[in-house]
């Protein structure tokens, strides 16, 4: 009988089984490897990416905010070729206040015409970069240079340039030479990655700054080719100057075509991942040496690990914390680690994406910075060239007082620069309040007939030999509309200065007023040089002018339209502009909803005005000529007048002196108005007198502020001497 042949011993076939069943498990744990390594990767690249968009957003915030200043800078009176020297001053503290190296200005070939690196006169006829000067010349818009070195070799700089533009003319070229040091600021401003390396380059891919110092100044061959890709903005696998094998992301920024690059080190991410596939293939090698032990002893203690890191698997794709017990199983254990290794690199990667939105917000929240800057800067303007507006006007209407005939030209040309001045920096205020969204409105109900006639008689005084006519139909007679009849009267204004200006001197003027589909329909029409329909299109738009000659004869800002549009609209109106084309005439209707009228329209019965007589009035104001002419007026107008130049001799005037009425101004030295204000009603001769603001600030903030301080009245200079007499008369009324 022939001997059976033994069968194989069960623990090789549960070897076999082991063994079989680790294969599945070494192809998941290099699936699981493979997928983590290229996570990573593509994680690196990500990351470098968004730091060098954050980085970017930082330095274009930078540049913007360079670009605004000098468009600040260009509106200056200054620039005038006859105030270059004032010019040239004013720019040199301007440019050490900014930490520019210097403010540069070129004439439209590009010429350069002053710079503050050099004494006044003393410059060069050419700039250093040549290549943003012509740019800026033939585009007539902002542009930011390359890197280079200047004639004084203090270091390397860039320039941007900004067109001067008067009108729709190339008048100078603006630069600011700014040092790379600024930009390197605001990358040691930011919080890197202790593994990163930002750079800025220019156009040409010359480095602008560097988060870590190296002797060359090109990109690494490597990034090098990435960028000459042509993107604008990339990530992928690169070698940094150091030697360093890096996953770099780099962004263009758009206006000046810079480029900002990041690269990160991946190091130290190999090394763990290097550390994790050894120990993953340690533990299956060691595994086949105890396949047959573990797979007789072991089998029942499998199953439950796996359940482990299938739901440690699961809880990593929902992004939920991995937790694992002790698995017991060297194999399954560094998979477990794997898994636990690839949620805290989750974890990091959500904590970098947190801090790069607070950067983001933080970039947001300085840009909005500059935008009050902006404002505060146009209030402190307003208030500076309103200053020296009111004595002039308050000398002009002595002067007519006077009545000396042989000055009466001189004198009502006078009066009309300073009413246009007075014009143009309303408008400009008025502007800012506007795209700000800070203008406040009264609304009440407001006759549409009263308040067309009124904008009729305040134009007479202008018209000269102009025909004009006021035609109201009867049916439109007692149409109210709701709105504030300061600013619609300022409308109306606006809309017949315009037809004044561009009307011949014996032309005709028409007001008119119609009930139009339930609005109030309001019609300036003339028959002056009418607007070609390129004009027509553009007319609303926020500083437009149509083409003027070189001389420039009816001047303006560009501001008065685009004012009216955004007040009707602000009122729930609109504003069409008609014209037959050139030297056709035109006509602008603007159209405001009708509302039904109040239930008493009568008129409040006027107060008589005081006589004036022996009335005491303190005015107190630092400019000495504002003082002088208003207290000259209003000592005409029979009041007992004290003058006083200085708060602290103003107290002093109180303890002989008991005033009605006192007309401060806000911006006094060592002491506000306001300060002023509550001293004088502490005191025994100042506590019943009536306070008058007469200040440049002339916001609505300012008017409250002033209310709240416990004035009675606030004046905007140059106030009309009508309106101060009036507001005195009312507190000695009152």
């Amino acid at each position: 009988m022939k001997p059976q042949r033994q069968g194989r011993p069960l623990r090789f076939r549960l070897f076999l089984l082991a063994a079989s069943g680790l294969l599945p498990l070494a192809i998941v744990a290099g699936v699981v490897l493979a997928y983590l390594a290229g996570e990573r990767e593509r994680d690196a690249q990500d990351t470098a990416l968004a730091i060098s968009r954050a980085m970017g957003a930082a330095v274009d915030a930078e540049l913007r905010s360079t670009i605004g200043v000098l468009q600040s800078i260009a509106l200056f009176d200054e620039l005038d070729p006859e105030r270059h020297r004032d010019f040239h001053a004013l720019a040199r503290r301007i440019a050490v206040h900014q930490g520019w190296r210097a403010v540069v200005l070129a004439d439209p070939a590009g010429k350069v015409v002053l710079s503050t690196a050099a004494s006044f006169g003393n410059v060069p006829a050419s700039p250093v970069e040549q290549e943003s000067m012509q740019l800026v010349v033939a585009r007539m818009e902002p542009v930011v240079g390359t890197v280079a070195e200047g004639p004084h070799r203090l270091g390397p700089a860039f320039a941007v340039r900004v067109p001067v533009l008067r009108g729709d003319k190339l008048a100078a070229v603006l630069t600011a030479v700014v040092p790379v040091e600024r930009i390197a600021t605001v990358l040691q401003s930011q919080q890197l990655p202790a593994t990163s390396v930002v750079a800025v380059f220019d156009q040409n891919h010359n480095r602008v700054s560097r988060s870590r110092e190296h002797a060359s100044a090109r990109p690494s061959p490597s990034l090098q080719a990435l960028l000459n890709q042509g993107r604008s903005e990339g990530a992928g696998h690169t070698v940094t100057l150091e030697g360093a094998r890096s996953q770099t992301g780099y962004v263009r920024l758009p206006r000046s075509h810079w480029v900002v690059a990041t690269g990160i080190a991946q190091a130290g991410s190999e090394r763990g991942l290097y550390g994790v596939l050894g120990a993953v293939g340690g533990g299956l090698l060691a595994s086949l040496a105890l396949a047959a032990f573990a797979a007789w002893y072991f089998a029942r203690d499998v199953f439950d690990p796996i359940d482990q890191l299938k739901g440690a698997a699961g809880a990593l794709g929902r992004g939920e914390p991995v937790r694992l017990e002790p698995l017991g199983i060297a194999e399954l254990q560094d998979v477990g680690a794997a898994l636990q290794d690839a949620s805290a690199e989750r974890d990091r990667s959500a904590a970098e994406r947190e801090s790069l939105l607070a950067r983001v917000t933080e970039a947001l929240r300085r840009a909005e910075d500059a935008g009050r800057s902006k404002d505060e800067f146009l209030a402190m303007l307003g208030h500076e060239l309103r200053n020296p507006l009111a004595p002039m006007a308050t000398a002009l209407h002595l002067m007519a007082r006077k009545g000396d005939p042989g000055s009466k030209t001189e004198r009502e040309v006078m009066e009309r620069q300073v009413a246009h001045m007075k014009r143009l920096v309303d408008d400009l205020l008025d502007v800012s309040r506007i795209t700000g969204k800070r203008l406040e409105m009264r609304m009440q109900p407001v006759r549409a007939a009263e308040l067309v006639r009124q904008a009729g008689q305040s134009v007479q005084s202008v018209l000269g030999l102009r025909r004009f006519a006021v035609d109201i139909a009867p049916d439109a007679e007692n149409l109210w509309v709701s709105g504030d009849e300061v600013r619609l009267s300022q409308c109306l204004n606006n809309l017949l200065g315009n037809a004044v200006k561009f009307t011949g001197p014996e032309g005709r003027i028409a007001l008119a007023l119609r009930l139009q589909d339930a609005q109030a329909g309001i019609t300036v029409s003339d028959d002056g040089i009418g607007m070609p329909p390129e004009v027509l299109e553009h007319v609303f738009e926020l500083f437009y002018q149509a083409p003027q000659d070189a001389d420039r004869a009816r001047g303006g800002l560009g501001l008065g339209l685009p004012i009216v549009r955004s007040l009707v609209e602000m009122h729930g109106g609109s504003v069409q502009a008609h014209s037959e084309g050139e030297g056709r005439g035109s006509a602008l209707t603007l159209r405001l909803p009708v509302i039904q009228p109040p239930a008493q329209a009568a008129a409040a019965p006027h107060a008589p005005a005081s006589d004036g007589a022996q009335a005491r009035v303190l005015l107190v104001d630092d400019n000495q000529d504002a003082a002088d002419t208003a207290g000259t007026l209003l000592a005409l107008s029979g009041y007992e007048v004290k003058v006083a130049y200085d708060p602290g001799v103003a107290l002093a005037l109180l303890d002989a002196f008991e005033p009605q009425v006192a007309v401060l101004d806000i911006g006094l030295p060592g002491m506000s108005g306001y300060e002023l204000a509550a001293r004088m009603q502490s005191h025994r001769n100042g506590r019943n007198c009536y306070l008058v603001a007469l200040t440049g600030y002339g916001t609505a903030a300012d008017a409250v502020k002033a209310y709240e301080a416990g004035f009675r009245r606030h004046l905007v200079k140059p106030a009309q001497p009508e309106a101060l007499i009036e507001a005195i008369e009312q507190g000695l009324q009152g």
